[in-house]
């Protein structure tokens, strides 16, 4: 049976890749170690396009928005989706959850498309390398287990299923492979850190600190692919 700590230390892994691939373009290395796992050759300059269409720019057509605030919210009608417009502030609530594990989103490497407006705080490559890091500083004890349970429930439950399902039916090669890896991961994550839904009324979790050793202990809160647009085909990169 795998240690439990190097189980969680691979978990960590796994989630800092996912971050990395929805906060980053493609690179040949990257997709190099992608075919490898499909089984399947993938084209560099397409699979980068891909990654701006689907996951940058809104008027791409085929874009679809890798924030929190926004899946979490998603409708399907028919063969339709609907979302609602990313906000800068929208993941604000993650703020107390950041600060007391010392996480600072601004320094995770990004395209510079994604900077600044463009990535709140929930957004998906946030959101998945903050868990590498809870993953990276847990202990196998029951109060860090809990406390990973409440993340995943509370910021990543809400939303997984429907950003893989969006990700895993695209005709891009390269982003419906990425989805069936996020979809691998949170299967993954939750068999081993089963998620704990918020209670229905409104509250704060506690937080966990990382301590000099960099273990989890509890830590109170400080406080409380249908889009509008263009239908042109954009060039890659930012503008």
């Amino acid at each position: 049976m795998l240690d439990p700590t190097l189980r969680d230390l691979e978990l960590a892994r796994l989630a800092e890749t996912a971050s990395r691939l929805l906060l980053n373009a493609p690179d040949a290395a990257t997709l190099s170690a992608m075919e490898r796992a499909a089984g399947g050759a993938l084209d560099l300059a397409q699979s980068r396009q891909d990654f701006y269409d689907h996951l940058c720019i809104v008027q791409s057509g085929c874009f679809v928005p890798p924030v929190a605030h926004v899946l979490r919210q998603a409708r399907q009608t028919e063969a339709y989706w609907h979302f609602g417009t990313p906000r800068y502030d929208g993941g604000d609530a993650l703020a107390s959850w950041y600060d007391a594990a010392g996480f600072e989103p601004s320094e995770l490497p990004a395209d510079p498309i994604l900077a600044g407006a463009n990535r709140p705080l929930d957004h998906v490559g946030v959101l998945l390398a903050f868990l590498a890091a809870l993953l990276d500083a847990a202990h196998d004890d029951n109060a860090d287990r809990t406390l990973i349970g409440e993340f995943l429930g509370e910021h990543i439950e809400p939303w997984a299923d429907t950003f893989v399902q969006l990700l895993s039916c695209s005709t891009s090669p390269y982003i419906a492979l990425l989805g069936s890896m996020l979809g691998d991961l949170f299967a993954a994550v939750r068999e081993t850190f089963p998620p704990i839904a918020p209670p229905a009324q409104a509250w704060r979790p506690d937080c966990g600190e990382m301590t000099r050793t960099g273990s989890l202990r509890r830590w109170p809160p400080r406080s409380g692919c249908v889009v509008d647009g263009g239908s042109g085909r954009p060039k890659e990169g930012p503008p």
